[in-house]
């Protein structure tokens, strides 16, 4: 079928290399014709209209709400700023949550062998480097996709009158936005290199190749935590924009009272309990060391950058944040103080150097935010 009608809508779409997941059967890697978008745009440009052109023009262009016609444009696609979480650059399915899935599947697989399946005997090691960064990049790239589903809305280009003609604006499913802040949770705010040999990161060397086009490292080692921070830094920003907040704050209006609606409570409510789980469970007794922490590394720094941002929410709110999510993430800052207190008072509880450290100067940031002053700007 996909030799037939192609694997995507157009040939000017953006399409990533279609790999199938272990044990299923490949297809296509590439599409191999044009698709049904690119013959409905041939048809509109150069079908001899026989009688009234204009009419004949118009029965064409109302086929949009048919599958595989619809189109978006590049400036459809800049992350937080655009609301459709179904039009990305580099995706491949009509359900971008289980293509990342795919792609995710695809990673975890592969980067234990990376070493092995990149260099050969008698080659350098930087090939490593390389194989294991274009897979490090693809599974976050995909999660980017799934941060685009909260607060999200589809946008639709059909015209009154047109068959099965759809409202230019729909919310994304309730059960869609939850779905993928699940998917964020255990893939994005939960990453660990669990099924990584410690030793890969020693064998991912730099290269001083310096080339038009090329970007010569600044660090000869790999840094797991610096590379792993940015792309979480990334997906959380994305999560709590100002744009986000305000189509959750909206989206809210926008459906029948009693019909379900994700909300702009919920969702900030989601991404403080995938952040701060070991802080809201109950503490688990124990003698923790600096090498088994009750907290570890990437969470550590993840639980920092959420409280900047939940901060700057509360002190700086940007663009037209809605003052809701300045007073709910002000309550969960003042949830977050007390739950640490509990862990750091907790009987049977020995915590290593870096989480209490870590606990510490998270509350001491939390209550300076708490206890500073709000100065209100008045127009006269």
């Amino acid at each position: 079928k996909g030799a037939a009608e192609g694997t995507v809508a157009s040939v000017m779409d953006y399409s990533p290399t279609n790999i199938a997941s272990p044990g299923v059967k490949q297809g296509l890697y590439y599409t191999t014709t044009i698709g049904p978008y690119d013959y409905w745009a041939i048809e509109y440009g150069y079908k001899p209209a026989a009688g009234d052109e204009k009419a004949e023009l118009a029965k064409i262009a109302s086929r949009s709400a048919e599958p595989g016609l619809d189109y978006a444009t590049d400036e459809d696609t800049r992350g937080a700023a655009d609301s459709d979480p179904l039009v990305n650059r580099f995706d491949m399915s009509k359900d971008p949550l289980e293509f990342v899935k795919r792609q995710q599947q695809i990673a975890k697989e592969l980067w234990p062998k990376v070493i092995e399946r990149s260099v050969d005997n008698g080659q350098g090691y930087q090939k490593a480097r390389q194989a294991f960064g274009m897979l490090f990049n693809e599974y976050w790239r995909s999660l980017q996709f799934v941060a685009r589903f909260p607060g999200g809305i589809y946008m639709h280009r059909d015209h009154k009158g047109d068959a099965n003609g759809r409202t230019p604006h729909k919310l994304v499913e309730p059960a869609k936005q939850r779905e993928a802040m699940k998917l964020i949770a255990e893939s994005a705010f939960q990453f660990n290199f669990d099924a990584l040999p410690p030793d890969t990161f020693n064998f991912l060397a730099a290269s001083r190749w310096s080339h038009w086009g090329l970007r010569e490292s600044r660090r000869l080692y790999y840094s797991p935590h610096t590379t792993v921070s940015l792309v979480q830094d990334q997906i959380l920003f994305q999560l709590l924009a100002s744009t986000t907040l305000v189509r959750l704050y909206d989206g809210e209006l926008k459906v029948a009272p009693d019909a379900d609606a994700y909300t702009m409570a919920e969702h900030i409510r989601l991404v403080v309990e995938s952040i701060f789980t070991e802080w809201r469970e109950a503490p688990k007794p124990g003698n923790y060391s600096n090498r088994k922490s009750y907290v570890n590394s990437f969470r550590r720094n993840l639980q920092r950058s959420a409280v900047k941002e939940l901060a700057a929410i509360v002190q700086l709110p940007f663009g037209d944040t809605p003052e809701d999510a300045r007073t709910l993430s002000r309550f969960h800052l003042s949830e977050l103080d007390k739950q640490i207190t509990t862990l750091l008072t907790a009987k049977d509880l020995n915590l290593d150097d870096y989480t209490k450290s870590h606990l510490l100067d998270c509350q001491e940031r939390i209550q300076k935010v708490l206890k500073a002053n709000l100065i209100i700007q008045t127009i006269n």
